[in-house]
């Protein structure tokens, strides 16, 4: 009896502190896309391991609540590559890859489980490969991560447990069911403790200030290094990257961009972007939208009209008018 108690209150615990890691997360005034990110992913674990305790301790659980938690896992991988994509790059176009679980769980309300409990079964494989394919993508993005350091180590300890939990769950059939929640108890801690060690260093920084001097060096450096090497046509074009080009810290170049020009990264490269696709606008008038675009270093139409318009204050059609005309 004391053995099946504690089992469940060291399976509980994981899915209890992930929420309040996630409340926190959320309600945070200075929260980033990526934080946003890292908070929804550990609602969705934590929907899929409180349903794996209460269905190991009670196996005639009502098949809605199971349903609930086979449905989290179909977030589970897009939230992990999209936290990661968040904090590597500006997580452009993020939605893309939330649409697709959120339809499938609209197909399964039509669907249920308590109707249709063969469909879900066979499903369940599927949704195991879904998630792992993400995992794939989202080792893709650890290679644009700076080398291993303290302050990537949330963003591994992120990935890494997305991993162990995702093979706990996969190999039930071997192991035990409860295994996957108790894995993710186990992560969830060492999450925490990258959380709060990375928010830590972040508070140091903000409260060091470069001297004047240095940071008008630093961006000397940068605005040479975008005006030769035109890194800002790189759709690519990371924090990272540009820090190393620049051979100073990412921490450094950001906190530079951020007080002494007090812009956002997205926001200094952007600029660069626009000016050159002003020149493309006037000087070669043959261009379509699109191209204009993909010359300028945007990934899409739809991000290029919005900076566009948000810098300029006018369309890129009204801008070529207006000087061409």
């Amino acid at each position: 009896m004391i053995s099946s108690q504690l089992l469940f209150l060291f399976s509980a615990l994981g899915s209890v502190n992930g929420i309040f890691l996630a409340c926190y997360l959320f309600s945070r005034k200075s929260a980033r896309l990526a934080d946003t990110m890292l908070g929804a992913l550990l609602l969705a674990i934590c929907v899929r391991t409180v349903k794996s305790t209460f269905y190991y301790f009670n196996p005639d659980l009502a098949v809605g609540f199971l349903q609930v938690g086979i449905s989290a896992c179909l977030f589970i991988g897009p939230l992990t590559y999209l936290y990661l994509h968040c904090s590597l790059t500006d997580g452009r176009l993020w939605y893309w890859h939330v649409l697709p679980p959120a339809v499938a769980v609209g197909i399964g309300a039509v669907f249920p489980y308590s109707e249709f409990p063969e469909i879900w079964r066979r499903v369940m494989a599927g949704i195991h490969l879904y998630w792992a394919a993400y995992l794939v993508l989202s080792g893709r993005q650890l290679l644009r991560a700076p080398a291993f350091s303290r302050q990537t180590m949330l963003i591994y300890s992120v990935f890494f447990s997305s991993c162990l939990i995702l093979i706990a769950y996969a190999s039930t059939r071997y192991t035990s069911y409860i295994v996957g929640a108790l894995s993710f108890t186990f992560s969830i801690h060492i999450t925490v403790l990258m959380y709060f060690m990375h928010a830590d260093k972040k508070e140091k920084y903000q409260k060091r200030k470069l001297a004047e001097d240095d940071a008008r060096a630093i961006l000397r450096s940068l605005n040479e290094i975008m005006r030769d090497q035109q890194l800002y046509l790189n759709p690519n074009l990371t924090l990272a990257l540009l820090a190393k080009k620049a051979g100073n810290l990412q921490t450094t170049v950001s906190q530079v961009i951020n007080d002494n020009l007090g812009k956002s990264f997205n926001l200094y490269i952007n600029e660069y972007r626009i000016q050159h696709a002003k020149d493309l606008l006037v000087k070669e008038s043959h261009l379509n939208m699109e191209l204009v675009a993909e010359r300028s270093g945007f990934n899409s139409n739809s991000t290029f009209f919005a900076a566009f318009k948000k810098i300029t204050g006018q369309t890129p059609a009204s801008y070529r008018a207006e000087f061409t005309s």
